[in-house]
């Protein structure tokens, strides 16, 4: 399976509101969905620190992915976007990397979960064969949205699906509880722009 989830999606009714675009609860969301698969056994290894997943820089991961040196796996990518934006607008490179992406969560028994800010900034080839798209959002004790990025007050994380639509949320997290399992203040570092590939000279 392959799950996005999104800073913001336009047109989601779930969009709707006062609520902060940055800091809404998406790498949350994300390694919580990680961490689940951790507690059953599985194997899970992403491009930033966690408590209970294997570091692994993302071009190693996406060395793997397109090697097909890979299986039973979940595989967390925070700020999807980075890593795609570093291949270069529809390239070689990035169509070989979501190609490989689709192949190795069908045969190989890998799941691949990502997040990014907002839906756009996905490639549209990625987009359509992801499975399922989140969308998390903030929330006050008192039930009130958060505008905040960085608001200090302790928060529910409420996770909505909006592909395939589902009218309610799908988890509530409590944002404290899950403090431990990574480092909100880990800077991901940028991948090196690969080299545009030449083409062969007649």
């Amino acid at each position: 399976m392959i799950y996005g989830f999104f800073g913001s999606i336009p047109g989601c009714p779930h969009n709707r509101g006062n609520h902060a675009l940055r800091g809404n609860g998406k790498t949350l969301s994300l390694t919580f969905i990680g961490y689940l698969d951790a507690k059953r056994g599985r194997h899970v290894i992403s491009n930033y620190k966690t408590s209970f997943s294997e570091f692994v820089p993302v071009e190693e991961i996406a060395r793997m992915v397109v090697e097909e040196n890979i299986r039973d796996t979940t595989i967390l990518i925070t700020e999807m976007q980075v890593y795609l934006n570093s291949l270069g607008v529809n390239s070689t490179d990035l169509k070989e990397f979501i190609g490989s992406v689709v192949g190795q969560s069908r045969k190989r028994n890998t799941d691949i979960h990502y997040d990014t800010q907002r839906y756009g900034d996905i490639h549209p080839r990625l987009r359509v064969q992801t499975d399922r798209a989140f969308l998390p959002r903030k929330f006050h004790r008192n039930g009130e949205a958060c505008s905040l990025d960085r608001c200090k007050e302790d928060h529910i994380i409420y996770l909505f699906q909006h592909d395939p639509y589902l009218n309610d949320e799908v988890i509530r997290l409590n944002a404290g509880a899950f403090t431990d399992l990574y480092n909100t203040d880990e800077i991901i570092s940028v991948p090196k722009k690969k080299p545009k590939r030449r083409k062969a000279e007649g």
